[in-house]
């Protein structure tokens, strides 16, 4: 669906991310993970067109992501990320924002916007903050709530830059059972992750980078064998078995 080749890109004309050449498939989750300072979150940007690259082209299936009018692109790719401030308004104001790609000159929002914007707020189990102002809420509310507002925005590309940093355990795997469920409508979600483990979990593929480059970009399975991320990270690890789990547990050591 969403193709990059050959990209260079970084900021005030220092490279930070080269030789970048990855197909982000259709209706699967994406993790991609690194040392911090890698490039991760460059990558993220510059594939969700908020950072133009120095070159190479970026494709959407097949069109140029450069010649897609910005308010188009904004249904067809949304982008969540990790640091951004945190707005004095409500719950549902926040949510019907991801509304905005398609409401007209005039800003009106039609019945059909805001059942959207309640059907989102009801699969996020917001109901009861739905007047709450953002900043009241605890971390895991409100990273609930910026979710949502994607899912009113209801693009096929959904780019998450550290969903779950900062959040406790039981908000971080709720939020990635919310990755898995977008997956199931469909969605292509690819997020930058910096918990091993739970990126090796929840991914179908896994985009390993060093360096600004991409080392393997495969199945979990294979990541995990391939001994890669031992190498990067200096550490070591093993696969094992939890009781009569057949999913796959991943352990990591220094």
């Amino acid at each position: 669906m969403i193709k990059l080749n050959n990209i260079n890109a970084g900021y005030n004309k220092v490279t930070i991310i080269k030789n970048i050449n990855i197909n982000f498939e259709k209706g699967s989750i994406i993790s991609i993970i690194g040392k911090n300072g890698c490039g991760k979150s460059t990558l993220l940007r510059t594939a969700s067109n908020l950072l133009k690259p120095f070159s190479g082209e970026i494709t959407i299936n097949g069109t140029n992501i450069s010649a897609i009018d910005r308010r188009e692109l904004s249904k067809i790719v949304s982008f969540l990320p990790q640091h951004r401030p945190v707005p004095n308004m409500s719950v549902y104001n926040l949510v019907m924002h991801g509304r905005y790609p398609y409401l007209g000159f005039s800003r009106t929002k039609t019945q059909q916007d805001k059942d959207i914007v309640e059907n989102a707020i009801r699969s996020m189990g917001l109901d009861p903050y739905r007047n709450k102002n953002i900043q009241e809420l605890s971390g895991g509310e409100r990273q609930k709530a910026y979710i949502a507002m994607i899912l009113a925005q209801d693009t096929d590309i959904i780019f998450l830059d550290e969903p779950t940093t900062y959040l406790d355990i039981n908000h971080h795997l709720e939020i990635l059972e919310i990755t898995k469920e977008l997956k199931g409508l469909g969605k292509t979600v690819v997020m930058v992750l910096h918990d091993l483990h739970s990126a090796l979990a929840y991914s179908e593929k896994i985009c390993l980078m060093d360096k600004g480059e991409i080392v393997m970009y495969d199945t979990p399975e294979r990541v995990f064998a391939s001994k890669e991320i031992d190498r990067i990270f200096s550490i070591n690890s093993e696969m094992v078995k939890v009781g009569m789990d057949e999913k796959p547990h991943y352990a990591f050591y220094c």
